[in-house]
């Protein structure tokens, strides 16, 4: 799903410098892009009557010591998908995000990853039923297939991104060359 795409963070503080409009117009095509991927994902994270009925319950019970097992919300789910054209930290690696569709929810992301590391469940599990990591990951995968390769596979933004990538690679690409020809352009003048 990441695209190596190096000397944006220097175009765009060139842009700001010279014409923050040029940076305007960058941001304005590329939201155009992502947005349908946010939208797509929404559209896949099921409803509250379509998960296992325990896991849609809010377990309201006495004072906990622990972050317990959150409980799923559609409209918590759907809300918690958002896009950002925002840069985010440096991760060990050292690759950031800029432009990027991510989910905060935390019911959302689990809908989203269940099965991607052990799709048979965890073999450690604490819970009293032996089986319940692989009937959540069933569930999950009768409601949505996981989408894409690797560490890069979801039910919901992913999977969005495995079927509109072929649109948005090439828009983001467009828009990025489109301003930077416009950058260059204003800059040669500006020198002759």
């Amino acid at each position: 799903m990441p695209i190596n795409v190096t000397g944006v963070k220097e175009l765009i503080k060139a842009m700001d410098a010279v014409d923050s409009n040029l940076n305007k117009e960058m941001q304005a095509e590329i939201k155009a892009a992502m947005i349908p991927v946010r939208d797509k994902a929404k559209g896949y994270l099921p409803s509250n009557s379509e998960v296992l009925s325990g896991w849609a319950k809010i377990n309201v019970t006495a004072e906990q010591k622990y972050r317990a097992f959150p409980f799923y919300n559609q409209d918590v789910a759907r809300n918690g998908v958002y896009y950002s054209k925002g840069s985010t930290r440096r991760n060990q690696s050292g690759f950031s995000l800029n432009n990027f569709v991510a989910n905060k929810s935390a019911s959302g992301a689990i809908f989203e990853t269940a099965g991607r590391k052990n799709p048979r469940g965890s073999s450690n599990s604490k819970s009293l039923n032996p089986n319940a990591g692989i009937h959540f990951i069933e569930s999950a995968e009768n409601l949505s297939q996981l989408k894409g390769e690797g560490n890069q596979r979801g039910r919901a933004i992913y999977r969005a991104w495995y079927e509109e990538s072929y649109n948005i690679i090439p828009a983001v690409i467009k828009a990025i060359d489109k301003v930077a020809t416009k950058f260059n352009n204003g800059q040669l003048k500006k020198v002759a």
